[in-house]
């Protein structure tokens, strides 16, 4: 009987819980744009900050803030920082004298790309540099971000990247966990990118990466901690760890470390912007873990339909380079691209004047160095220029792209020239998509002059283009970093040297959407029918042994990218077209949800899949069965337990179905063939 009530008891804490989280994501959608719900006010020796979903509370100790608490305004839940007279953010051995504070709090109007939030600014004058500190509090984040401004003020200055305290917050008792999640770009050379590790806080501790989730073992309450960097190993001047935790004393402190800087970094009389920190809650659940960082992730820019979903078509795929770019090939390309219902067409690396390393035919190559001649239409290839190209894609309603390759010599040093060369192409051609590669950021002077290269271009244009930046070599910004600016071009992979697997691009985007919209993100989907031979008959996970239309299904959580030349494909294809089109009549739904992975890890042989949350009662589901005898399955889903849930089949292999979940939230699904999917529109009774 006891067994049976304590049963009973946690079906019923658990399914408050879980719908405290689902209500969350209408919360913050009935939250978005309500700026006049975000304060900051600095009354005494008080500095209070927040919106409807978090409030932060400081001692103002002349503008050397020190936190008091952190509440987390849907749980009630207040969690108390003890930092004594230990200031939030520290310079060590940095002893000069304190000349002058100020406060400042002001609406900053959204722009097309960035929603209005609040700026609450603290600035403080020592001998020989200053510091701003801008809070940005968003009205639908759970999360508010701190940017870091530096600048110097006279030339005596030594301090190196692990000498700034940056977040420092001393949390009472040592009852929670941290969990940390790494990030891993240069994609060319890694097929994992997220790692992640749960521990006790225990002495002191040096983590490494861009997420913490610090969680309570007792209560229903945590924070989190997402540093806006590069990944770990890309960061300018990294310290070697991104996180300290120290457990002594009944508390446990978290000090954030490594803005980007040394003291050789910064300007004379300029303020040098470094990495940002933000600082959210949580309910100490795992959606509603998920959820809290994504409400301020989400935030980083807005997504448009009209500008920001795409079926991209990019011909690097098939391996040929630029050896078949010229006017005519571009102009069959996009009339099958239409046939098909691809939106927009990138024309890669050879469209320009100047050829480049990666080029197909003998000759001057480039990479570090271009002039302005090297970026005007190549005379042979397009002797017309892109007149005829831009009459045709009008008509097709198909959007051209354009890749571009800043000159990274001299740290960036003729970025302006750069940002012309790309605003001419945008004023004579209407050209509004640049996927931008060959970035090297090997300072922080790099930093700040491809920084300018990009505001340039984003201020004259009223933010009208859309930066596709290729993270697959070198320090790059990594997917935590600018993320204002476009989508990721995630990864380069190739049926020639047998680097394409399905069941691997399907684990990375899985494995991304844990921590980051994967909306953001370009995936690819290839020409499967290229290099059969390659992988051999025995390969059971060879792009032949999968559909069209599953490939496809794949990038459905991401902005597809088709990765191959259109007339290349066989007959064949032509009957993923319907597919096509299904998915754009929904993709704007898809893409404005919080999308989460469910399932089980992609292995190539388990069943997984994702879940779009649009509101606490409707959403779609999209299921994959890999290669494995079993067609009728029950997965995992964020779902609340013991409810009752109809499934409309919107495209795929499955049909419509209404299903009981059971007490953790699965449900069962049927689908009759191996490697297949199917996606579902559902609504909770």
């Amino acid at each position: 009987m006891r067994l049976i009530i304590n049963l009973i008891i946690y079906l019923l804490i658990s399914n408050y819980v879980f719908a405290q989280s689902k209500s969350l994501i209408d919360d913050i959608n009935s939250e978005r744009n309500k700026i006049t719900n975000c304060y900051s006010k600095l009354e005494n020796d008080t500095l209070v900050m927040g919106n409807s979903f978090i409030e932060r509370r400081f001692k103002w100790n002349n503008g050397n803030i020190i936190s008091i608490d952190i509440t987390n305004k849907k749980t009630g839940k207040t969690i108390k920082i003890n930092n004594d007279k230990s200031p939030d953010f520290t310079i060590l051995n940095f002893n000069a004298k304190l000349r002058e504070n100020s406060y400042a709090s002001f609406v900053v109007e959204a722009t097309p790309i960035v929603p209005a939030y609040l700026s609450s600014q603290i600035t403080t004058k020592y001998e020989g540099i200053e510091v701003k500190r801008i809070f940005k509090i968003f009205p639908s984040s759970m999360g508010i971000a701190c940017e870091y401004h530096l600048k110097k003020v006279s030339g005596n200055l030594q301090f190196s990247s692990v000498d700034f305290i940056v977040e420092q917050l001393s949390i009472e008792n040592t009852k929670w966990t941290l969990e940390m999640v790494e990030f891993i770009d240069q994609t060319d050379h890694h097929n994992t990118y997220v790692k992640n590790d749960t521990i006790l806080p225990d002495g002191t501790i040096k983590h490494v990466g861009n997420i913490m989730y610090m969680s309570s073992l007792v209560e229903e309450e945590g924070l989190y901690f997402l540093k806006e960097s590069p990944c770990s190993m890309s960061q300018i001047n990294y310290p070697g760890y991104d996180f300290v935790s120290k457990s002594n004393k009944g508390a446990v402190t978290i000090n954030s470390v490594g803005l980007g800087v040394t003291s050789n970094d910064l300007r004379l009389n300029e303020w040098v912007k470094t990495y940002s920190y933000v600082v959210g809650v949580h309910n100490n659940q795992e959606l509603g873990k998920k959820i809290a960082l994504r409400s301020y992730q989400l935030n980083k820019r807005i997504l448009r339909p009209d500008r920001d979903e795409m079926i991209m078509v990019n011909t690097w795929g098939d391996r040929n380079r630029d050896t078949k770019l010229n006017e005519k090939f571009i102009l069959d390309e996009l009339k099958e691209a239409h046939k098909f219902g691809f939106t927009h067409y990138q024309i890669d690396d050879g469209w320009q004047q100047g050829l480049s390393m990666n080029s197909g035919y003998k000759g001057e190559r480039l990479w570090d160095s271009w002039s302005l001649e090297d970026w005007m239409p190549n005379k042979e290839r397009f002797p017309n220029g892109f007149e005829n190209i831009l009459t045709l894609a009008d008509s097709l309603g198909i959007k051209i792209g354009l890749w571009f390759h800043p000159t990274n010599e001299n740290e960036y040093a003729r970025w302006e020239q750069d940002a012309d060369i790309v605003l001419n192409l945008y004023e004579k051609y209407g050209i509004k998509n640049f996927k931008i590669d060959g970035v090297k950021l090997p300072s922080k002077t790099a930093d700040i002059n491809l920084g300018r290269f990009f505001d340039k271009i984003l201020i004259s244009t009223n933010f009208d283009i859309v930066f596709n930046l290729d993270v697959t070599a070198d320090n790059r910004y990594g997917y935590h970093y600018n993320n204002h600016l476009g989508n990721i071009f995630l990864e380069n992979r190739y049926t020639d040297w047998k680097s394409y697997y399905p069941y691997k691009t399907l684990r990375n985007i899985w494995m991304l959407s844990n921590y980051l919209p994967p909306q953001k993100i370009q995936l690819e989907f290839l020409n499967k029918w290229r290099n059969k031979e390659a992988y051999g008959d025995k390969d059971l996970f060879a792009p032949a042994n999968y559909s069209f239309d599953y490939t496809f299904a794949i990038t459905l959580p991401a902005q597809p990218l088709a990765w191959f030349e259109v007339t290349g494909l066989p007959d064949e294809a032509t009957t993923s077209i319907e597919l096509f089109q299904q998915y754009k009549s929904v993709s704007s739904k898809l893409c404005n949800a919080q999308i989460f992975p469910i399932g089980n890890e992609p292995n190539g042989k388990t069943h997984t899949g994702f879940q779009f949350i649009n509101s606490s009662r409707e959403g779609y589901i999209l299921v994959f069965r890999e290669l494995n005898n079993v067609s009728n399955f029950n997965i995992s889903s964020l779902l609340p337990s013991n409810t009752s849930v109809k499934f409309h089949k919107v495209l795929g292999n499955g049909s419509d179905f209404k299903t009981t979940t059971d007490y953790e939230g699965k449900i069962s699904v049927n689908l009759d063939k191996a490697n297949s999917f199917c996606l579902y529109k559902y609504a909770i009774e």
